[in-house]
């Protein structure tokens, strides 16, 4: 099933900062009711997000959870783990997750992970929501070039990991929607150590060039 043909549907985007903003975007032009799950529902950033996403609605975390066919997990690493809580691991079972988090740690001059080579925000994410479909995506990325990525010397890859095959297909086909190329697929969810161990060396080049629009591609791949 294509993302155009699944008009209708609804998509809970808990958070409204610049990430949740971003693909919000991108489900609203492939027809999705955007729902922005958030703790201030009448706040100033989260009527900024309904601003930018004409047609979309705000609402507690809960419920944004329980509307919503599919979510995503647009807050920051610090409070992950309370907004999963807060959403309700039961309105999330059956539906698929995506988890665009990385796990960094801001209290030095510049980020780290904060989380061993043995586990992953992607992994958490799941044990926390085990009847959901996580799917990693989207985190390797600056969140402007998360929808129709376009950069003046080349197109970039999104890599994805999780442990339901249909799943990570529904996400290609957004992906494919919001004009990525189709993702490269780098098996279950524990590749999520990879993909947030590749983030930070997305942060890395960063800071040390003070350059944020930057992205991977994968080239001679395997077709």
């Amino acid at each position: 099933m294509s993302p155009t043909s699944q008009a209708g549907k609804s998509v809970a985007i808990l958070g409204n900062g610049v990430v949740g903003t971003a693909l919000a975007k991108g489900f609203a032009e492939l027809g999705y009711q955007v729902i922005f799950g958030t703790r201030d529902v009448q706040g100033e950033k989260t009527r900024a997000a309904l601003e930018a996403v004409p047609g979309s609605r705000a609402a507690s975390f809960a419920e944004a959870a329980g509307a919503g066919s599919i979510a995503v997990l647009a807050v920051p690493w610090s409070g992950l783990e309370a907004a999963i809580f807060t959403a309700g691991p039961d309105n999330l079972a059956g539906k698929l997750v995506i988890d665009p988090s990385n796990p960094l740690d801001f209290s030095g001059d510049v980020p780290k992970l904060d989380i061993s080579s043995t586990d992953s925000a992607g992994e958490l994410v799941q044990r926390l929501l085990p009847r959901s479909q996580v799917v990693k995506a989207f985190n390797i990325v600056t969140a402007t070039h998360m929808v129709h990525p376009r950069l003046p010397d080349g197109t970039p890859d999104m890599l994805i990991a999780g442990n339901d095959e249909a799943a990570k297909q529904r996400v290609a086909e957004l992906l494919e929607g919001f004009g990525w190329r189709t993702p490269i697929d780098v098996g279950p969810i524990t590749a999520s150590r990879l993909l947030e161990a590749l983030a930070m060396l997305w942060v890395t080049y960063g800071f040390r060039n003070d350059h944020w629009t930057h992205a991977f591609s994968l080239l001679g791949q395997k077709r």
